[in-house]
């Protein structure tokens, strides 16, 4: 059974523990990177993602109607933004990433936000086939070099 908890001091340790494949380091940062970072992101929420009580991942998102939201012109406040996703390398294509999907789709209409974005590195390897296969879509954005998807939820 998968879930999602908030971080916590207890959880901190067993997540900053995952990692992704070698191949993978260049599309997201190390969840302890994420971690630190989330201090300084406002609206920022991160989950573990866990099965049976194992860390078998991260989701961290940002609530773009959040007041203090560091947005660029284009951003749509109307939003959750999947700023962070990671599933460990031994983990990977078990349906993970797909449930921390569902789990953000979720967060995104408790809040009555309505899209969800994320953005990803166009790359091999990375998981922009997983996100399209949700129902995520390019918007023609790139984002700091990755491309944007969204899911219009409303």
């Amino acid at each position: 059974m998968v879930e999602f908890t908030f971080l916590s001091q207890e959880t901190l340790r067993p997540l900053a523990a995952l990692s992704v494949r070698e191949d993978q380091t260049g599309f997201v940062a190390t969840n302890l990177m994420t971690m630190a970072q989330s201090i300084f992101e406002a609206g920022s929420e991160i989950y573990g993602i866990w099965d049976g009580g194992e860390a078998v991942g991260l989701i961290a998102i940002i609530d773009m109607s959040h007041p203090d939201a560091d947005l660029d012109d284009e951003d749509d406040p109307d939003g959750v933004y999947i700023w962070r996703l990671m599933v460990d390398q031994s983990r990977q294509g078990q349906g993970y990433g797909k449930a921390a999907l569902e789990f953000a789709k979720s967060v995104a209409l408790e809040k009555g936000r309505a899209n969800l974005v994320i953005s990803v590195v166009d790359a091999p390897g990375s998981a922009l086939p997983l996100y399209q296969s949700f129902g995520l879509v390019p918007t023609g954005r790139l984002v700091d070099g990755e491309v944007e998807l969204i899911m219009r939820l409303v």
